[in-house]
């Protein structure tokens, strides 16, 4: 694993790198003068598409804050399969389980990345100095809290094709935008990845992605997967019927 160049975030850099790390929501509400001998001497790292940040048994534990690129939050199931936990996007984080000496997760770059890492000596003195920056911290903990439980709720649905649709509405609400009546998300999700989020097959995920098109709950335009809302609620809560080439053809893998 190589991380790549270092960039120094400090006020004698360009304002934009600057006030890109003050604007992540972790510094939201805080007295950044009061933290400024600290800021000038964090440090922003670029990492390559598929590098590792972070992972149970590596050196260097760190928290990471997203500025730029994607994040993928992964874990490794018995037979060595990838389960997609999470993308984090800019003004996400990861990494703070681990630097807590808990049993964490595997981070890597989606895409190429610029992140700041911070040690836990670091976090505390920053807290100390500014306590709303653990509010800060917690708010996003809990805000990734949530999405997590909403992934195990769509890992609940037997039918995949219910499945991947509460797991669509759930990375809508918060990687989605609106185009009228749509939602359209903006990281380029593979087939693979959202079968590695539900522990499917990629073929089931294929399946369903054409039988829920079929039924005008879902397109694919260059790439970006676009819905209807209203209409994968339905599918979800059983008030309309599950696409039947669903039913015949798809089979839930199963986790260990």
């Amino acid at each position: 694993m190589v991380l790549g160049a270092e960039l120094t975030l400090s006020l004698r850099v360009t304002r934009r790198e600057h006030m890109q790390l003050t604007e992540h929501p972790v510094f939201e509400g805080l007295d950044l003068d009061r933290l400024q001998h600290h800021l000038e001497s964090w440090r922003a790292t670029v990492v390559e598409e598929g590098d590792l940040l972070s992972g149970p048994g590596l050196r260097h534990l760190r928290l990471h804050l997203l500025l730029e690129g994607e994040l993928a939050a992964f874990e490794l199931t018995g037979d060595g399969k990838r389960l997609l936990l999470e993308i984090v996007e800019p003004g996400g984080l990861d990494g703070l389980l681990l630097i807590a000496g808990l049993e964490g997760h595997f981070t890597e770059a989606r895409k190429r990345s610029l992140v700041v890492a911070l040690t836990r000596p670091e976090l505390e003195k920053v807290m100390e100095l500014e306590p709303r920056f653990a509010s800060n911290l917690l708010h996003l903990l809990l805000h990734r809290l949530e999405r997590r439980e909403q992934q195990i709720d769509s890992l609940a649905h037997r039918e995949p094709s219910r499945r991947l649709a509460r797991q669509l509405l759930a990375l809508g609400a918060y990687v989605g935008s609106r185009e009228g009546n749509l939602v359209v998300l903006r990281p380029r999700l593979s087939h693979q990845m959202l079968a590695d989020m539900l522990a499917l097959r990629r073929e089931t995920v294929t399946l369903s992605l054409s039988a829920l098109s079929a039924v005008g709950a879902v397109q694919v335009r260059r790439g970006a997967i676009i819905f209807d809302a209203k209409r994968l609620q339905a599918i979800v809560e059983g008030r309309a019927p599950v696409p039947q080439s669903q039913r015949r053809s798809a089979q839930a893998r199963p986790v260990c």
